[in-house]
């Protein structure tokens, strides 16, 4: 009697186990999903270890969202056209025009090097490109240039000199949706150049004198090095204006009144 209970015992234990492995598969080990757009990053000067582990942190949020992030390294030490050069490799070797959607964050040295890069073969999927824009840091280039000419030089190459002596190329492509993010504040290096950042005449914050046609504009209260390390938080603003066309209704709207060194002096 005892052998045929413990017979059933072992028979009842099996068919729980089969039943079990049938239930509780292996986890897949297929690769992910590959997103369906991407997001091109294009950082510029002022670009270090804390923007870049800033700004791919943010690669698995993006890619639960069924974007794909890159960030290539173009920017050269012989100017705007090698860098536009390696920008077009990078491209064309990733292969970006695959997906359905591209979009672009350019920062500033981004701008420079990518639109005329586009302007004269644009991507068949561009769909959107945010530009952070600055009129304080936008000067930034030619104060170095001037003032720092050796050092500018042992730093960033020809590049800067090249940004500093060519005025903004604008994007003019009607298909794509264009926002601007202002930055209001000032770098360091623009406050302790404050005399010389004044030299070239008023600061036009509002989005009609940054000389690129938009669709939305919105002011950000950082600066330009801050907007680098603070880029993940502005991920929910980049991720509207990709889906709608707009940054949020909790964007800033309203350019920066009055003096915008009077807050940032030591």
């Amino acid at each position: 009697m005892k052998a045929i209970t413990l017979r059933v015992l072992v028979f009842c234990a099996a068919a729980v186990s089969t039943e079990c492995a049938a239930t509780m598969r292996r986890p897949s080990s297929a690769p992910p999903k590959p997103g369906t757009e991407a997001l091109l990053v294009l950082p510029g000067f002022g670009y270090g270890r804390a923007g870049e582990r800033a700004i791919r942190s943010l690669a698995p949020t993006l890619s639960a969202e069924g974007v794909d992030l890159y960030v290539p390294s173009y920017l050269t030490r012989g100017g705007l056209a090698p860098g536009r050069e390696k920008l077009d490799r990078f491209v064309r070797d990733n292969r970006l025009d695959r997906y359905q959607r591209l979009h672009v964050f350019a920062f500033l040295a981004g701008a420079w090097t990518m639109n005329p890069l586009f302007e004269r073969q644009l991507p068949p999927n561009l769909a959107s490109v945010i530009y952070d824009r600055s009129p304080l840091q936008e000067r930034a280039p030619a104060i170095a240039v001037d003032k720092l000419r050796l050092f500018a030089w042992l730093r960033y190459g020809a590049t800067i000199f090249d940004v500093a002596n060519i005025p903004y190329p604008p994007l003019t492509a009607p298909t794509v949706k264009v926002a601007l993010l202002v930055e209001s504040r000032p770098t360091s290096f623009i406050r302790d150049h404050e005399k010389a950042a004044r030299a070239n005449g008023p600061f036009a914050f509002a989005c009609s004198d940054l000389r690129q046609r938009f669709d939305d504009c919105g002011y950000v209260p950082l600066n330009h090095d801050e907007l680098y390390v603070h880029f993940p938080e502005l991920w929910p603003e980049l991720r509207a204006f990709i889906r709608t066309s707009q940054f949020t209704g909790a964007m800033n709207r309203t350019p920066p009144a009055g003096d915008p060194f009077a807050k940032h002096r030591r």
